[in-house]
């Protein structure tokens, strides 16, 4: 620790004391009033500016990125308002909490898109382990993160929020990045990337990346009462490509990673390795019907391996394979009204081996969804989903919206909307001694009324949310009858919160920005803190940037104490490990290129930075949401110093 802090204090002096005659303006590329404005394409599905998009949307850009530096996509999802991943005995950085929302270790939730297209695997809907670890940041030209519902025009799993990552286009007909990043614990990750336009109608990115981390141990107590260790070493790799060819498109993704976990039941035990592997495909088509419509159809296809590797117990393997089709119409009706429309056609279907065997199920959506420009500073948004689970009644989700802008700088949102989540693979048809599914499960609702406030100048841009939320049919684990059972709660559960976000030029070569978010939520008996979650966050940070080619970023995430599990009524959880206090993750990026530091042109493709993460040398713990036997579990924000040189040609 000691070591660190001082090799920080020297960086973070040497950095500042370089200060450079360079004219301070466009040292950040957008101003604040550019931010505010910037297009955005998750909401609507069509580009609008977040101050006219009818949702609660923050985006991360690239520079953000590079500003505060990262080794992973968790990294970066952690500075977002109200939002934390977690890791449980059995999936690493796979369960995501935004606004209270998780009800199990995995992420099913929050949606993720790649380009706007869905990742949902058929057996648990959201094991994100390879994304979170191993998608390869310096693809990513922005992440639109929506906080709220977003059925309407996603469908399942866009419950409490959907984060979409829309990766960069080639600018250039040839251009090409190399990287080496190294750190603490035998840290490796290394990537290539090549992009090429060979004219307006061609495009193509490709990137291979690696990752070999040997970990920090840690400890804790399982179900039986023993204490145990385990590494949090982390290996794998990844190949992206994204090419368009005139009205067609193709996005493909494999990844391949292996994480240490406790499968099953958390006994030491059963320590394991999960070896997952994921192929994702999206052939995408587009053209343009007349000069105001727009026909566009996916074919996307996820596929998933989890292997279990165990000593002694030889080899589980489950298998998902989802496809989903769409068919999707936009255009203009007049020059006040938009709309969008589509049907959708979910396939369900994989192989749970042993536990369970092949199954398969089908789903379809019927969207639309309308804008309605009364003036230049009112929109109202109306639209729905009729989504029709297999064996269940269709269910209907609406969104009503409206955005009025009262004065130059003052925008104001209010927004209503119902989401849900269908229940998948894992959860109807999983058959064991330890946890079974059940066939009769309903899809999760939650509905939510939103009102939000932003304002923007020069100087400052900022935003206040608060939200209210009634969900019902939540998907659980129950003990019934000595067995861990997959039911819908027969309660409702009501969250309220507000959210706020702020981005501030205290001077030109200074930006502080951040967010703070308080949320409380209730069961039917008004018992408090019904679901298990910190009930505040404050995450904040501060660029300054001595020229345009030299900064220093500082990042600070504030995750308050999460709520109790052994405080929930009819708990049986046992109180064997610390608990899950709040904790502070401070992190630090400095960044410049070889060509400024050594006054050299012939070197200025080439960029150094060091970032250091968990300076604070927090321990950190969380509720175990997996069986919720044990009250918690060990997290993997292990202090470490990373280093990275990269060259772009």
């Amino acid at each position: 620790m000691k070591t660190l802090s001082k090799l920080l204090l020297i960086c973070t002096f040497t950095s500042s004391a370089i200060t450079s005659a360079d004219d301070f303006e466009g040292l950040f590329s957008l101003s604040l009033q550019e931010l505010i404005n910037l297009e955005v394409t998750t909401v609507s599905k069509r580009k609008e500016s977040i101050s006219e998009a009818p949702g609660v949307i923050s985006v991360i850009t690239a520079e953000d990125i590079k500003n505060y530096g990262a080794t992973s996509l968790k990294d970066v999802l952690l500075r977002l308002p109200n939002f934390f991943i977690f890791d449980s005995s059995t999936f690493k950085a796979s369960g995501a909490m935004l606004r209270a929302g998780a009800t199990q270790h995995l992420n099913n939730h929050v949606l993720y898109l790649i380009n706007g297209s869905p990742l949902r695997e058929s057996q648990n809907g959201g094991l994100h382990t390879d994304i979170n670890l191993l998608f390869p940041i310096d693809i990513i030209e922005r992440i639109e993160v929506i906080r709220g519902p977003g059925s309407v025009l996603y469908g399942s799993n866009a419950y409490s929020g959907t984060v979409n990552l829309i990766t960069k286009d080639s600018q250039e007909d040839f251009s090409g990045k190399i990287s080496s990043q190294n750190g603490t614990n035998s840290f490796g990750a290394h990537s290539v990337s090549i992009s090429s336009s060979y004219n307006e109608y061609i495009n193509l990115q490709i990137t291979a990346n690696t990752l070999k981390n040997s970990g920090d141990s840690y400890s804790a107590f399982d179900e039986d009462g023993n204490t145990g260790s385990q590494t949090t070493a982390q290996d794998g790799d990844s190949f992206f490509i994204n090419l368009n060819i005139h009205d067609f498109s193709l996005t493909s993704l494999h990844n391949d990673i292996r994480t240490p976990a406790a499968s099953g039941k958390f006994l030491w035990t059963n320590e394991a390795d999960f070896l997952i592997k994921r192929q994702f495909y999206d052939l995408g088509y587009k053209t343009q019907l007349t000069q105001n419509w727009l026909l566009s159809a996916n074919i996307i296809s996820n596929e998933k391996e989890r292997n279990v590797i165990g000593p002694g117990t030889g080899s589980s393997l489950y298998e998902s394979n989802s496809r989903v089709y769409t068919l999707e119409i936009s255009g203009e009706l007049t020059d006040e009204i938009k709309i969008i429309s589509g049907v959708v056609q979910d396939i369900v279907k994989g192989d749970l081996n042993l536990l369970g065997g092949p199954y398969e199920t089908q789903r379809q959506a019927l969207y639309g969804q309308l804008d309605y420009q009364s003036n230049e500073n009112l929109k109202i948004t109306t639209g729905f989903q009729v989504n029709k689970a297999e064996d269940h009644d269709p269910d209907l989700s609406p969104r009503l919206a409206m955005v009025y802008k009262y004065a130059d700088n003052w925008t104001l949102k209010a927004m209503h909307a119902k989401a849900f989540r269908s229940p998948y693979g894992s959860e109807l048809f999983f058959d064991s001694v330890f946890l079974l599914g059940d066939t009769q499960l309903k899809p999760e609702t939650i509905q939510t009324n939103e009102v939000q406030a932003i304002y923007a100048d020069d100087k400052i841009a900022l935003n206040l949310t608060a939200y209210h939320s009634i969900a019902k049919d939540l998907i659980e684990r129950e003990f019934v009858n000595g067995a861990n059972v997959f039911t819908n709660d027969s309660g409702k559960v009501y969250y309220k919160g507000i959210e706020a976000e702020w981005n501030w030029q205290l001077i030109p070569s200074l930006r502080f920005q951040g967010n703070a978010s308080y949320q409380q939520n209730e069961d039917e008996n008004n018992t408090q803190d019904i679901m298990v979650a910190a009930n505040e966050m404050v995450k904040f940070g501060l660029v300054y940037k001595a020229n345009a080619r030299m900064l220093v970023g500082a990042w600070n995430s504030y995750i308050g104490s999460a709520n109790k599990l052994e405080d929930i009524p009819d708990s049986s959880t046992i109180i064997v490990n610390p608990e899950a206090r709040s904790v502070n993750l401070l992190s630090i990026n400095i960044s410049s290129d070889l060509g400024y530091l050594f006054n050299s042109d012939k070197l200025k493709d080439f960029n150094v930075s060091i970032y250091a993460n968990n300076i604070l040398d927090s321990d950190v713990w969380y509720p175990e949401l997996g069986r919720k036997i044990v009250n918690t579990y060990p997290q993997t924000h292990t202090q470490g110093i990373y280093g990275t040189v990269s060259y772009e040609f």
